[in-house]
């Protein structure tokens, strides 16, 4: 386990100081994939490094397994690194060695046999085995960051440490990289910690994940829950500015024809926020109360095994028959939000969503 207590750094630049770090207190937990995230400058490489203690914390604990890193003596803190590993956003190969030489660096002291090995093992644990004789500049970027990956595995650790690892890569390479690392994080039982600004990387990877915000960390919790259900204004913002359902203020605010209504019409969001929402309920509607639905907006996907996201419709018919649709919604664990209403004997009054400063998907 990973546990930070109460950490804090600070930097000194031109008479000014800078906090980057603040009283962080966390934990992580062995084998899982943790996320932190968070805007530019919100603190997250400098917490990272202050995990393998590559920043010493200015106050603070800092303890892996038990282990009090922040009072070993500068030997035994050497070789409690080596079973940190840690990956960069560019690579940090050396351009003069071949990948076979990359990865055997931090070998050194085992025998010729041995290194070659293990290198060969690990360059085809990360499916890279037919490039041990190239250099950096003859690989594309994924597949430099699988090299970087061999040899941060070259001394077996059990925490890889991912510093905005898949940043310089496209959506494409990102995906086989974060796949990569699921597997090993289940083939060698590693505890990996993401440090990304990319909240698809969360989603993707995490199973629990922490908001940084000006050196703090601002909530933490299950992926799920934070894209669900962001308690933060940090946090909900970060969610809001990954959704395609933002756009719906700009169309309320322009009066844009698309989120016009006649009359009898309603305009309403679903955000689906439950773990067990899996069934096909506009559909269901549709045909259970014979009323038309209009998608407008959609923004679904899967995260955490689970539905999450939302969808802004117009809903068109008997005034009796919406209203009936509009709690089937809601019995099924779909928050509805009224944005616009044109029936007549409304039940529901509009909520002017689209202005508020909360907004989830």
């Amino acid at each position: 386990m990973i546990e930070l207590e109460h950490v804090s750094k600070r930097f000194t630049l031109d008479d000014k100081t800078v906090t980057a770090v603040d009283d962080v207190s966390l934990k992580i937990f062995d084998g899982e994939i943790f996320g932190i995230i968070g805007f530019s400058g919100a603190g997250k490489s400098t917490l990272v490094r202050c995990i393998n203690l590559l920043e010493r914390p200015d106050v603070g604990n800092v303890k892996i397994n038990n282990i009090e890193f922040t009072s070993l003596k500068p030997k035994d803190l050497y070789n409690a690194r080596k079973k940190i590993g840690m990956i960069f956003q560019q690579f940090n190969l050396m351009p003069s060695r071949t990948v076979f030489q990359n990865v055997a660096y931090p070998l050194k002291g085992m025998s010729k046999d041995a290194i070659s090995k293990k290198v060969r093992e690990l360059l085809n644990l990360v499916e890279i085995g037919d490039k041990e004789n190239a250099y950096p500049s003859e690989l594309s970027g994924g597949q430099k960051q699988r090299v970087a990956i061999a040899r941060a595995l070259a001394n077996e650790p059990d925490i890889l440490l991912c510093d905005e690892a898949t940043s310089a890569l496209d959506p494409q390479t990102t995906y086989s990289i974060l796949k990569l690392l699921k597997e090993l994080n289940k083939k060698l039982s590693l505890t990996i910690v993401v440090i990304t600004h990319e909240m698809e990387v969360v989603k993707t990877i995490c199973t629990r994940a922490a908001v940084m915000d000006a050196g703090r960390i601002v909530e933490t919790g299950d992926v799920f829950n934070i894209f669900s259900r962001p308690q933060h204004q940090m946090t909900k913002n970060f969610v809001r500015s990954t959704s395609h359902l933002s756009k719906l203020d700009d169309l309320m605010r322009e009066n844009s024809p698309m989120v016009e209504l006649k009359p009898g019409e309603m305009l309403v969001k679903l955000t689906y926020g439950q773990l067990d929402v899996s069934e096909p309920l506009i559909s269901i509607a549709a045909r259970q109360f014979n009323i038309d639905l209009n998608i407008v907006l959609a923004d679904v996907e899967i995260v955490a095994g689970a539905l999450i996201g939302g969808t802004v419709l117009i809903l068109s018919g008997e005034a009796a028959k919406i209203h009936e649709a509009v709690n089937y919604f809601k019995s099924k664990g779909v928050r509805v939000d009224v944005i616009k209403s044109e029936i007549e004997d409304a039940i529901y009054k509009e909520e002017e969503v689209y202005a508020e400063t909360e907004v989830r998907l």
